[in-house]
């Protein structure tokens, strides 16, 4: 794989001493995936937390009323899983590898017991929580835009890496999704995401292609966000 991040290097972790890093490296594993592969599932079990080395995966909810969908997209350098670790839930959500994708993983139980020896790395922890939850937060304020062109463009640039990173990870310009999933987002009809999407791609935004969309100006979709 090429250009793989440096996980340790992450944000959430630029507080903690190199000690205590150095206990979080001695515990991880590291594990491949292949295009379609679950990393892990809705209601499965799931006892890590995880980072993206090298590729791209999916995250998809799902509440009572609604099969999943999908919520986000992570790229090399984020970090994910914190939430089963605070809540004791297994598989809150689902992740798919959207490209090989090349992962880290620290076991739970192991994190506890060096978290509990080091209280650096529970505040680091709850720096992680809330930046995930302020991606969220991110996600939910996109809602107000009141044209649903504007939802739209701000539902690729987050998926794609480049709105809402408040990890400061990667991004990635190709984006592997249905225009179910988009419409979803931008919570509008996919007839008429339909129409939006082939808009934004005549004006030379963006390129279409079955369930994937390249981001080719990233500039001018902001500056769509912004009229």
């Amino acid at each position: 794989m090429k250009n793989e991040a440096d996980v340790f290097d992450a944000r959430w972790l630029s507080g903690v001493s190199e000690a205590s890093k150095s206990e979080l490296k001695r515990l991880t594993e590291f594990q491949n995936f292949d295009v379609g592969d679950i990393i892990y599932a809705l209601g499965g079990p799931q006892k890590w937390l995880w980072a993206i080395v090298d590729g791209q995966v999916q995250i998809r909810v799902a509440f009572i009323e609604t099969e999943p969908v999908l919520a986000h997209m992570y790229h090399a350098g984020a970090w994910f899983g914190e939430s089963e670790l605070i809540h004791g839930i297994d598989g809150l959500i689902e992740v798919k590898a959207t490209v090989p994708t090349k992962v880290a993983r620290i076991a739970y139980t192991p994190f506890r017991r060096i978290a509990d020896e080091r209280p650096e790395l529970w505040r680091a922890f709850a720096l992680l929580a809330s930046m995930n939850q302020l991606l969220a937060m991110s996600a939910a304020n996109d809602l107000t835009l009141t044209k649903p062109k504007q939802r739209i463009a701000a539902t690729l640039l987050r998926l794609s890496g480049q709105r809402g990173n408040i990890q400061g990870s990667g991004s990635a310009d190709e984006i592997r999704a249905s225009q179910q999933d988009i419409a979803n987002l931008a919570n509008i009809a996919r007839s008429k995401a339909s129409i939006h999407l082939r808009s934004l791609a005549t004006s030379g935004l963006i390129e279409t292609n079955y369930n994937r969309f390249k981001l080719l100006d990233h500039k001018g979709l902001t500056k769509l966000i912004d009229e």
